[in-house]
């Protein structure tokens, strides 16, 4: 199988709520979904809005510094895509919020399937709209919520990393744009002919 191109960039750190991102240039993503149309065949489709419809999520190795970690772009709006920085490539960067850093992205379709621990599941899912919202996560999301949570040593740290994430959730499902409904279909009376 071909190697996945290279793609390299420069972009500045910005911070949403604790997460820190940088925007993906539009060529770079735009050479990234061909690629994943190319090599991800089934994959590619099953991360489809629709038929014709741009991926969702774009599954990449990212780069910072010779630092590699395999994570997800995410949408951003306006059929662009963000870079969710982890600590590991933020540090790698030595950057933060309002810093440029060189990133290179690469297209890599290799699972992302994450193990959450179940004692972090349950302590989610005590609040039902924060167990629902973490479900709708991409991987990479929900494997940098599981880090800060592993992160916690103590019982007392990590039960305030469940409120924390908990809070997170809460927020991201109010801010959440309603979904769509669809149109009723409206039907068109008979015109009557007058004369």
């Amino acid at each position: 199988m071909k190697t996945s191109q290279t793609h390299h960039f420069l972009a500045t750190i910005y911070k949403i709520w604790i997460m820190r991102h940088v925007s993906v240039p539009e060529d770079v993503a735009a050479a990234l979904l061909r690629e994943m149309g190319r090599v991800g065949g089934a994959k590619a489709g099953k991360a489809r809005g629709g038929e014709g419809a741009a991926p969702k999520h774009i599954p990449v190795a990212a780069t910072v510094n010779r630092v590699s970690v395999q994570t997800t772009l995410v949408p951003a709006g306006d059929g662009k895509y963000r870079l969710t920085l982890n600590t590991e490539l933020r540090k790698a960067g030595g950057a933060d919020t309002g810093d440029v850093i060189g990133v290179e992205l690469r297209f890599d379709p290799n699972s992302r399937e994450v193990d959450v621990p179940a004692e972090y599941l349950t302590g989610i899912a005590r609040n039902a709209v924060a167990r629902k919202e973490f479900e709708r996560l991409p991987p990479g999301h929900k494997r940098q919520l599981t880090r800060f949570y592993l992160k916690a040593k103590s019982e007392a740290a990590r039960s305030r990393a469940v409120e924390k994430t908990i809070e997170h959730l809460r927020e991201r499902a109010l801010l959440r744009p309603p979904a769509k409904k669809p149109k009723p279909a409206t039907r068109k009376s008979p015109r009557h002919k007058t004369r």
